[in-house]
């Protein structure tokens, strides 16, 4: 699990440290703050090994179709990761953790030297190649170096009139890392193949258990084949069975985020507004249920909110479970940049309790 995370030159971060990091972290802030760039820095740095996670971050963001320009002097299909779009500078995460430190740099490889390293992959003419890339006009290489116990290694994300793609090809993650996104719903056929692993492991009750928090008449789940579409319908007493979507934003989205869960065994599980769709009658009951299911697969969670009533309950039903393995990050603007305020349990408690501004 994470205990500290740092990000430099990333979105709207000039740099942030995030520490005191527990099983469980809710971020909070006000708009615009950088709460989902947090989230999407977290997801680039467990996507490690795999530098076309770049490019689901505009998915993430409802920009699902990236088109390479190469004829724009000076600018790259990566701008937009960087602070102040500035590609001159390099984007830098790093993680600590109880193995060491994993860092992850991103960067516009211009020099001789890089594309000496990967001309191979480009071009049968080394010459050639270093000819041409330095011509934004033909093609854009983003390096991606990750160092971690002493390893080193360099990946290529290269565009040019080819498409885009990775040299040499990309590893296995360090880690399984999921991102529940605040406006896109995952694919049908994804929901499914989760709950069919959770059914292969004896283990579909428990997302019944979880999901009848919010729909009590849910007798059962089941993945359904219907018009060519693979999907997952539950029984509420109906003449039929209705597909989850159906029954709501929020049952939907707790059953996703359930499956992600199972499905990260030491892992991550990053949820952008966590609190869209649920009524906050159920918060604190949803939370108890995150929590335990956090510690049973070995699950660290990352969520953001901007509901006090979402902070509350979370801080109330960690405090019921009497394992308090719970934070919340405060993003604050301030004339030196953004930073990040932490509260334990004593901290969250006497906020809430003075109704001081914590959201």
């Amino acid at each position: 699990m994470y205990q500290s995370f740092k990000v430099k030159n990333f979105r709207c971060f000039n740099e942030l440290t995030l520490g005191d990091l527990k099983r469980v972290n809710l971020i909070a802030g006000m708009n615009n703050v950088g709460k989902t760039a947090l989230l999407e820095a977290l997801f680039l740095h467990g996507g490690a090994y795999n530098p076309q996670a770049t490019f689901k971050l505009s998915a993430f963001r409802g920009i699902e179709n990236v088109k390479v320009n190469l004829s724009r002097l000076g600018e790259t299909v990566w701008d937009s990761l960087f602070n102040q779009f500035d590609n001159t500078k390099s984007i830098e995460l790093v993680g600590e953790n109880n193995a060491g430190s994993r860092s992850l740099r991103l960067r516009v490889a211009r020099e001789p030297v890089d594309l000496k390293k990967i001309s191979h992959y480009i071009s049968d003419s080394p010459e050639e190649f270093t000819g041409l890339l330095t011509s934004s006009e033909s093609a854009q290489v983003l390096a991606v170096e990750y160092k971690e116990n002493g390893r080193q290694t360099a990946l290529y994300m290269v565009a040019d009139q080819k498409g885009i793609r990775t040299e040499p090809f990309p590893l296995t993650p360090p880690f399984p890392t999921f991102f529940q996104t605040a406006r896109l719903r995952v694919p049908f056929i994804e929901e499914a193949e989760g709950f069919s692993k959770l059914e292969l492991q004896g283990k579909q009750d428990e997302l019944l258990r979880v999901l009848r928090l919010i729909e009590p008449r849910l007798k059962r789940l089941a993945v359904v084949v219907e018009s060519g579409e693979i999907m997952l319908q539950g029984d509420i007493g109906s003449a039929r069975l209705v597909p989850l979507p159906l029954m709501g934003e929020g049952i939907a989205r707790l059953a996703t985020l359930m499956l992600y869960m199972s499905n990260a065994s030491n892992g991550v599980v990053l949820i952008d507004e966590i609190e869209n769709g649920l009524h906050h009658s159920v918060m604190a009951k949803v939370w108890k249920a995150i929590g335990e299911a956090a510690r049973q697969y070995d699950t660290q969670i990352f969520a953001t909110t901007h509901n006090l009533e979402c902070i509350v309950a979370a801080h109330r039903a960690f405090i019921e479970s009497n394992q308090h393995d719970f934070r919340l990050h405060r993003l604050e603007r301030t004339r030196e940049g953004l930073i990040a305020v932490t509260y334990d349990q004593e901290d969250l408690a006497a906020v809430i309790e003075t109704s001081l501004e914590v959201r």
